[in-house]
């Protein structure tokens, strides 16, 4: 053995035990520790122009910065065999200033992906990586950066995405977020970049289905830049088909044919290359509004497997190679089991489903983890999908759209006592409830009460917040915490709050009152819930207690809209499509009363201001005008609806502040000249650091561009 490989393994029995070099090293699973060096070294292999049997077709990505450590991917294809790739890292874009050189393996059974933990780096600094193949061809260069030391107090910028539907839109808005961080000072540079899940879709278009367009409305295929068709179809196994449009993976090939599509757009590439990532998952990288491994009482545990083990091989996370700066790290990489479909059995008392093969399936991997910025803040990142219940409000009584909703908005009282369970009313829950004018037996009577998070999870989270000494406290969650009201009250039978969106923390409100008095009760200040899901940007304050007359904000949430699936404007106006009323509400006729666009949301103001403010707007009055028929009771905790926004948002915080601004682009189904991404506006937050025991207050500072019509609170 050489001095330099004997020295290497020293540095990494110091930091791992032998049982952790182990797993890394023998059982194959696609994961490497290469320590950096302090000095430059003279690097024993160069890129070579030669012609090339290999590719990296899905670029380069590194993720879930570290203070002296960062975790560097890719995938080499070309090869059937296990391949030698040559990780490189240098201080600088030239590579003159090598400072890691290590031989790894790309792997057959992990589709020749690899995630390499580079330690003993600086804090606080960009590097520069590659990856080489056998015969000298290069990957793409990327660039990465590490966090701060634990004890310094530096501020953090963060961009926020969510839900990148490929077949049905672009993903300008990364190029959006690249071209305004290259025009911005590089002292005020984005750190890293959040996506908080729907990474993918596993619903694919069959290409039968397409002769009409993607959409069902006249569209044909999108198009990239080179001509190829925008599609995920056909998928390796032919896919499960699932409705008349679209067809879900089957299979384990089927989940990696699909990562492999998305991570050919260009825009997202170069976002990978340029920026960390950190990342969680929601229910579209396995099965929509999936719950740990069953989609209503289906059971998926095979699937589940296979959903884990594509995510684990194509996004790269700190997972078991994280918790360097942090106490009582919970992650863990994927590791492979057998699994049989079992129907769920024997729950626990958060309605974790304690069969064999459910259990072993969501343990094969553990993604919920903590991430520290210095002492500015703590990074939070959970898993709402491998622990939860089922959805508060039973599935078999949601019986509108594809993905079901409720006919109407439900009472919240409702919902809670549904997702109480055994435990509503203090242990007495009723036999029978009533919903939209019926009366009918209690389907959980006996249930537990419907967890989000799960104990184990939830235990985690609130030692946490509670241990930390964070300037300010992050929550990375796929969906948020706000509760959306949806005004009917101008029916007999109506609520000013009722409830449509019972998928999210609306569907799970016991738990969430749980997570939101404990807060309280234990003064922890400057939490803040970055979040999405909604396809919809939104910002406002969480409630101790949204049921209470003396309901305090504990926690600020901002929620980024979708990447380019379909907006909550027209996702909404499917929901309510068979209810002309509650129509009027969603969205009208724009060319009617003046203005430009056809399609025009008065869904903005039914949650902000009220039905009677959304009907105004239907029925062609003023903003003004509709701004007067407020009703006062209407989400009153919410500043900022945007119905038919495409886009993120970026978070800065700082000692004094947290500043958020929203991005909404243009509608990303046409390629935008190259280089180049249009927006629509510009919405900017503040919300200034509070003490224990204070309320967070949101401000909204600045609006660019075009107003979103009754969009912002006044």
């Amino acid at each position: 053995m050489s001095k330099k490989s004997s020295d290497i393994n020293k540095s990494i029995a110091e930091e791992y035990s032998r049982r952790d070099i182990l797993r890394y090293f023998a059982t194959s699973a696609g994961c490497f520790i290469v320590p950096a060096s302090a000095t430059v070294l003279m690097a024993t292999t160069r890129p070579a122009a030669a012609q090339s049997n290999f590719t990296f077709p899905q670029g380069v990505a590194s993720a879930d910065p570290q203070s002296d450590a960062i975790v560097l991917w890719t995938r080499v294809a070309g090869t059937k065999g296990p391949t030698s790739l040559v990780t490189q890292v240098a201080r600088d874009a030239d590579f003159t200033e090598i400072i890691a050189e290590s031989t790894t393996t790309a792997r057959p059974e992990f589709d020749h992906t690899v995630r390499v933990l580079v330690t003993q780096l600086d804090p606080d600094r960009h590097y520069y990586y590659r990856f080489i193949a056998p015969d000298g061809l290069a990957s793409r260069q990327g660039r990465t950066r590490t966090a701060p030391s634990p004890d310094a107090d530096r501020p953090l910028k963060v961009a926020v995405f969510s839900c990148q539907d490929y077949e049905l839109g672009y993903f300008t808005a990364y190029r959006r977020m690249l071209l305004d961080d290259e025009n911005g000072s590089e002292t005020n540079s984005i750190d890293f970049v959040i996506h908080l899940g729907d990474f993918i879709y596993e619903t694919a278009r069959r290409p039968e289905s397409m002769q009409g367009g993607n959409r069902g409305d006249g569209r044909t295929y999108l198009r990239n830049r080179d001509g190829s068709r925008r599609s995920c179809t056909p998928l390796p196994s032919g896919g499960e088909q699932a409705g008349r449009v679209w067809v879900v993976p089957a299979d384990l090939p089927d989940y990696r044919a699909l990562y492999k599509a998305y991570l050919a757009d260009a825009d997202l590439q170069d976002a990978r290359a340029n920026y960390p990532f950190v990342q969680t998952w929601d229910d579209h990288e396995f099965k929509n509004d999936s719950w740990q491994s069953y989609y209503d009482e289906s059971s998926s545990p095979e699937l589940k497997v296979a959903a884990n083990q594509a995510w684990f091989e194509f996004i790269p996370a700190a997972l078991a190679m994280g918790g360097r700066d942090v106490e009582n790290h919970q992650a863990a990489d994927f590791e492979q089991v057998d699994v049989s479909d079992r129907p769920p059995e024997a729950f626990d008392n958060h309605y974790l489903s304690l069969e064999d093969n459910n259990v072993a399936a969501i343990n094969s991997m553990t993604i919920y983890r903590t991430l520290k910025w210095g002492q500015m803040a703590e990074i939070f990142m959970t898993d709402a999908r491998s622990y939860r219940g089922p959805r508060g409000f039973p599935q078999e009584l949601l019986t509108v759209g594809n993905h079901p909703y409720p006919p109407a908005p439900i009472d919240p009282k409702l919902i809670d006592v549904l997702n109480a369970g055994r435990t509503a009313l203090n242990g007495n829950p009723p036999n029978e409830i009533d919903y939209l004018g019926q009366r009918m037996p209690n389907p959980r009577k006996n249930a537990p009460f419907g967890s989000m998070l799960g104990s184990q999870q939830k235990a985690w989270l609130r030692d946490q917040l509670s241990g930390s000494s964070a300037r300010w406290k992050l929550l990375g969650l796929s969906v948020g915490l706000m509760r959306y009201g949806f005004d009917s009250s101008f029916r007999d039978d109506g609520f000013a709050d009722g409830i449509l969106w019972t998928d999210g923390w609306d569907g799970y409100p016991v738990e969430r009152k749980e997570l939101t008095r404990f807060i309280r009760e234990q003064r922890i200040s400057n939490v803040v819930s970055l979040t999405a899901d909604r396809h919809i940007h939104m910002a406002g304050v969480v409630m101790d207690d949204f049921d209470s007359e003396n309901a305090s904000p504990v926690i600020a949430e901002f929620a980024a809209g979708a990447i380019c699936a379909p907006v909550r404007l027209t996702i909404q106006n499917r929901i309510v499509s068979h209810d002309a009323e509650l129509a009027a509400l969603v969205q009208f006729d724009g060319t009617a009363h003046g203005y430009e666009k056809s399609v025009m949301p008065s869904m903005n103001a039914w949650m902000l201001y009220g039905a009677a403010s959304a009907r105004a707007l239907h029925d062609g009055k003023t903003e003004q005008e509709a701004k007067k028929l407020e009703n006062k009771l209407v989400n009153r905790h919410l500043s900022y609806a945007d119905a038919d926004a495409h886009g993120y948002f970026v978070a800065m915080f700082d000692d004094e502040q947290c500043n958020v601004e929203f991005v909404a682009i243009q509608e990303p189904v046409e390629l935008p000249p190259e280089g180049t991404a249009p927006i629509r506006r510009r919405v900017k937050f503040s919300v200034d650091a509070w003490a224990d025991g204070d309320k967070p207050v949101l401000k909204t500072t600045e609006l660019i561009g075009e107003r979103p019509l009754c969009g912002l609170r006044t």
